[in-house]
């Protein structure tokens, strides 16, 4: 289980060669990329009929994210995670929330009709819902992705999503978006990084 103080920014992309273009930098402003990957991800989301972790302005997802292995036709793996995520604040564009992750082994099953509340994640959503049970909302299918940036040994996610959310088998909305993510930056070089980031493509 990892607890951590989340602090991100987000962007709708309403230009696809602009979305494009910033999954190839090399640089941003005074980052250097050092680091990149591609993955998938499945992400369910879950709520009580009543909404009342959204109205707790909190969520609870389960991701299922698909890695490449490398090259020589290794297969890709998978990773499950259950996550609850709480609102703190949100300032300049910049969300910060609680983000509290368990991953699951392979053959765990989170059944959420019965609620597994062993798993952390669960407890702190169990401490907003009581009694009530969840179900799935909806799944957002993500192709993401991700660059490592680093100014002097401080760190900021850039990931590149493509996004497709669904009901059930149905597809109700498609878009385009960018997330910052502050990883070991100081606030002043965060905001940097998000300012580079809007002036090289007006975001």
């Amino acid at each position: 289980m990892n607890a951590i103080i989340e602090r991100e920014a987000r962007f709708v992309v309403a230009d696809p060669a602009v979305h494009r273009s910033v999954a190839r930098l090399t640089s941003l402003g005074s980052f250097r990329v050092i680091r990149r990957h591609r993955e998938r991800q499945r992400n369910t989301y879950f709520d009580t009929d009543d909404m009342r972790l959204w109205r707790a302005k909190s969520v609870l997802k389960l991701r299922e994210t698909c890695l490449p292995r490398g090259n020589r036709g290794r297969q890709a793996r998978a990773v499950r995670e259950m996550t609850f995520k709480k609102a703190i604040s949100y300032r300049d564009g910049v969300s910060s929330r609680l983000e509290v992750t368990s991953r699951l082994r392979p053959d765990q099953r989170v059944r959420m009709k019965e609620g597994a509340w062993s798993i952390t994640p669960m407890r702190r959503a169990r401490a907003i819902i009581a009694t009530q049970r969840l179900h799935p909302l909806f799944t957002v299918v993500t192709d993401r992705t991700t660059l490592i940036l680093s100014n002097n040994r401080q760190r900021v996610e850039l990931d590149v999503d493509r996004v497709a959310v669904r009901r059930g088998r149905q597809i109700v909305a498609r878009r385009l978006e960018i997330e910052v993510e502050n990883l070991t930056a100081s606030p002043s070089v965060f905001r940097s990084a998000i300012m580079a980031l809007r002036r090289r493509d007006g975001a």
